[in-house]
C-alpha cells in the first residue's frame, strides 16, 4: 500500500507541471462552458421556433456530453503511458515491487475517479444551470432532456461511464507508437461517441438497437437517453439493467485491454 500511497504523492505532484493532467481538470468546465452556455445561446440566435436543427443540435450535444468523460479522460491517459514508454520508464517499473500491471492500474484507479467528477460535474451542471434550455420536440411532443434526470442518476450513471477508461487507454498505450499516432487513433475512433445516437432512428428503436451494444458507451447512454425522452418502447431494458449491462461488459474489455497493453509493451 505504501508505494502506491507514494506514486500518488508523485502524480500529484507533477500534475500542474504535465499539461495533459491540467486538461483532465479543466475539460469538463470547457465542456460545461460550451454545453451550457455557448450552445444555447447561438441556437437562439440562428434557430426559428420550428426548426428541427434545434431538436438535432442539442440531442447531438446532450449524447457527446455524456459520451465524452470516460472517453477523453482515457485518451489522455493512453498518451500518458505512451510517454513512459517513450521515456523507458514502464521498464524502469518493471524490476520493481509495483510492476507494470500494477502502475497502470494504479493510474487507471486515479484517472476514473477524475472523471467520475467530471461527468458529475458536466451533467449535473448542465441541469443546474441549463435545464430550460435543453427542450426538444420528440415523437411530435416536446420534451425537456434533463428534467427528468436526478441527481442520484447522474452520479449512478457517471460511476458506470467512467468505466471505459482502461478499454480505451490500453488500446492507445498498445496500439500507437508515440502521441502523433495516438491523437491520429483517438480522432478516428471519436465516432464511437455518436454511436446511441443512431437509437434514435426507427431502425433501430427494437431490439435491433443491441447491435450497437458492441460498442461500450451505447449502454450507460442508452440508459439516461430513455429517462430524457420518457422512453416506452417495450423493446428497452431498465435504466438499471442498461448499467448492470454496461458496467459488466466495460470492466471485461478493460481487462482484456489491459493484458493486451501488458502482452504489446513486452513487460508484467
Amino acid at each position: 500500500m505504501k508505494k502506491y500511497i507514494s506514486l500518488l504523492k508523485y502524480e500529484f505532484k507533477m500534475i500542474l507541471k504535465d499539461s495533459m493532467s491540467i486538461f483532465m481538470i479543466v475539460y469538463p468546465i470547457l465542456m460545461l462552458f460550451i454545453c451550457g452556455f455557448l450552445l444555447p445561446a447561438i441556437l437562439d440566435k440562428t434557430s426559428t421556433q420550428d426548426s428541427n436543427g434545434t431538436t438535432i443540435t442539442l440531442l447531438i450535444g446532450f449524447v457527446v456530453i455524456l459520451s465524452l468523460g470516460g472517453f477523453v479522460m482515457g485518451a489522455l491517459l493512453g498518451f500518458s503511458l505512451l510517454e513512459n514508454k517513450d521515456e523507458n520508464t514502464l521498464i524502469n517499473i518493471a524490476v520493481t515491487p509495483v510492476t507494470v500491471s500494477g502502475y497502470a492500474m494504479f493510474k487507471v484507479a486515479y484517472t476514473y475517479v477524475l472523471a467520475f467528477f467530471g461527468n458529475v460535474f458536466m451533467i449535473g451542471g448542465l441541469k443546474l444551470i441549463a435545464t430550460d434550455k435543453y427542450q426538444v420536440v420528440y415523437l411530435s411532443q416536446t420534451v425537456n432532456l434533463l428534467d427528468n434526470i436526478s441527481y442520484g442518476q447522474i452520479i449512478i450513471f457517471s460511476l458506470v461511464a467512467s468505466l471505459v477508461i482502461p478499454t480505451i487507454a490500453m488500446i492507445i498505450g498498445a496500439i500507437a507508437k508515440n502521441k502523433i499516432e495516438g491523437f491520429a487513433f483517438m480522432k478516428s475512433s471519436g465516432i464511437i461517441i455518436m454511436v446511441p445516437l443512431l437509437t434514435l432512428l426507427d431502425t433501430f428503436k427494437d431490439a435491433k438497437q443491441y447491435i450497437l451494444g458492441i460498442v461500450p458507451n451505447f449502454w450507460t447512454v442508452k440508459a439516461l437517453l430513455n429517462i430524457s425522452l420518457s422512453s416506452t418502447n417495450p423493446s428497452d431494458l431498465s435504466y438499471g439493467m442498461y448499467l448492470l449491462i454496461g458496467a459488466v461488459y466495460t470492466i471485461f474489455l478493460g481487462g482484456i485491454c489491459l493484458r493486451f497493453f501488458i502482452k504489446k509493451s513486452n513487460l508484467k
